[in-house]
């Protein structure tokens, strides 16, 4: 450390090279100032030169002047050891001990090396600046521009030409100066006046008015329309929240929304078109859309969302009543042919599992663990039941409906292969993650999933004969379960039960004109109970008992309370 200390002193600069920092001091106050530093700087230095040498320390004195003899001991040694440090360090001979220090001299190199080249690419990039500026100055103004050969070839009068917009038939005629202020100031002219005219709303502000300024929420808050759209496929993308939407979304899955609404609107227009053809009307409509978008298109959605989320909701109830929902790792077995189907998926090498008398289903969990499905592999086969059942999805719907699988099958790809839970998640736990714990249904999803752990903790393992015994039952019970099912369904939505109610009174209306029987004999109508086709009488006589029932059945379940639910309450 001393060394060090030494060797920084040595290197500092002589004391008179400041001496010629005179010749920079203008003025005569300056000056004058300067004068007066170099004079008190001579003072001091003949002062040091003319300077005695130091006494020596008379330790004797010292010795009868202080009582402590102890601490006069300690000072003494110190000073000696201090002053005997001092003078070895001023015998050793510093020059041979720098010369000596030959490591780390490649560090040294190499940086001035980098400093070379990083001179040479500041040249370089000067020189480069230099011709920039010159070409720049020495550019012709925009009026003699013009798409001859020598455009085409070369590269910066057609950078010029494109970044000013000017690539066109009248590019040789006498122009505005795109490089402008005027020219500008024109352009935001007209962009605030367009704005004012199509979607200004009565804004009065002036400091925000370019659209493609604006920030995102305030784009959105212009054009509902594609908020709407961006958000349903960045949940459905993502299944993130809407708290988390992006500012803006990746340029890929702009693309992807653009691609998936034209496929959609591909299978509307045709179907627009053919009954527009047929029936040679004066208008025609796409389906899912209002007549007029503009005043009843959101009351119209509204209403389609609602619609949408009852049956969803509905349709998740039924699945809890019997622990469908969440059992992800079993086959849920209700009828005799989907007990057939699941020994077949491993030749009855599995288990089945009952969960309770009070639960119309039968488990049954193969031999090798169950996959997580793909969600477009479910559509398909939601899609073929309905078609080899006689129903029939739309085809509007059925294209849209088949473009959310594919998107929700789309996060694959961020989740290590799946879609719907995270790395080593049940289903469960990734469906009470999303759920917001504000929503008004999270109490009942949480008690089912407790009550869904407590029942499978209880589970009863079946031998085959068994499950093949309790099957008759579980399936009679699945069938008035299906009937009362429909009977809520269309009980508890209103716009189901006004779609309903005007084609059950369409349908009366041809019983009572005597022309029901000639369209279910043609195929136009068709009504199915247990399996067979039914003649007109056995309809119309459904259609008396369809509303009596419907109510009796709607009343009865809003009538029941879940015992769990209100010990939480």
């Amino acid at each position: 450390m001393m060394r060090r200390g030494i060797r920084g002193v040595r290197a500092l600069p002589r004391r008179d090279r400041w001496h010629m920092l005179q010749e920079y001091a203008v003025g005569e106050k300056n000056q004058e100032e300067f004068r007066k530093l170099r004079v008190r700087d001579s003072q001091v230095t003949s002062m040091v030169e003319t300077a005695a040498p130091p006494k020596a320390i008379d330790w004797s004195s010292w010795d009868a002047r202080i009582s402590n003899k102890e601490v006069l001991g300690c000072l003494k040694s110190f000073h000696e050891q201090q002053s005997t440090l001092l003078e070895q360090v001023l015998k050793e001979d510093h020059t041979a001990a720098v010369k000596k220090q030959t490591e780390g001299w490649e560090l040294f190199d190499a940086s001035v090396q980098s400093c070379q080249k990083s001179v040479e690419k500041s040249e370089q990039i000067l020189k480069n600046g230099a011709r920039a500026l010159w070409i720049s100055f020495q550019n012709p103004p925009i009026s003699l521009l013009s798409q001859s050969e020598w455009l085409d070839a070369d590269q910066y009068w057609q950078a010029f030409v494109e970044k000013h917009h000017f690539y066109h038939n009248h590019l040789a005629s006498a122009v505005e100066d795109p490089e402008s202020k005027d020219y500008d100031a024109k352009n935001k002219a007209v962009l605030k006046r367009n704005w004012e005219t199509f979607d200004g709303r009565g804004t009065t502000r002036q400091n925000n008015k370019l659209l493609y300024q604006r920030p995102s929420f305030e784009y959105y808050d212009v054009f509902r329309g594609p908020l709407i759209e961006h958000m349903i496929f960045y949940l459905t993308k993502t299944g993130g929240d809407a708290r988390t939407f992006p500012e803006t979304m990746p340029t890929k899955w702009y693309a992807e929304i653009y691609d998936t609404r034209f496929k959609i609107y591909n299978v509307l227009q045709r179907r627009k078109r053919q009954a527009h053809e047929a029936t040679w009307s004066r208008e025609a409509f796409h389906d899912f859309h209002p007549h007029d978008m503009e005043h009843d298109g959101e009351a119209y959605y509204s209403k389609l969302i609602a619609k949408e989320s009852t049956a969803t909701e509905l349709c998740a109830g039924r699945l809890m009543g019997n622990f469908i929902l969440f059992s992800d790792s079993y086959v849920p077995v209700q009828t005799g042919t989907a007990f057939y189907r699941a020994i077949q998926m491993d030749g009855g090498k599995g288990t089945f599992f009952s969960l309770g008398g009070d639960v119309n289903c039968l488990f049954y969990k193969p031999a090798e663990a169950l996959s997580m499905l793909d969600p477009v592999e479910c559509f398909q086969s939601l899609a073929d039941h309905a078609t080899m059942t006689g129903r029939k999805f739309e085809a509007g719907y059925a294209q849209a409906f088949e473009a959310f699988t594919e998107i929700l099958s789309s996060r694959k790809e961020g989740l290590g292969g799946n879609w719907f839970t995270a790395p080593g998640e049940t289903s469960k736990e990734a469906f009470l993650r999303r759920l917001k714990t504000g929503d008004p249904a999270y109490d009942i999803y949480a008690t089912y999933a407790e009550e869904h752990t407590e029942r499978w903790a209880a589970a009863k393992a079946l031998s085959m004969d068994e499950a093949l015994a309790q099957m008759p039952e579980i399936e009679r019970k699945y069938a008035l379960e299906c009937e009362e099912y429909n009977s809520i369904l269309y009980g508890l939505n209103d716009d189901m039960a006004a779609t309903g109610k005007l084609e059950q009174e369409q349908l009366a209306k041809l019983a009572d004109l005597g022309e029901l029987q000639g369209k279910l004999d043609s195929g136009e109508i068709v009504a199915i109970a247990d399996g067979a086709t039914m003649k007109a009488d056995a309809v119309t006589k459904a259609l008396d008992e369809l509303d009596s029932a419907r109510d009796k059945t709607v009343d009865m379940v809003l009538a029941t309370k879940l015992p769990a639910l209100d010990k939480k309450k």
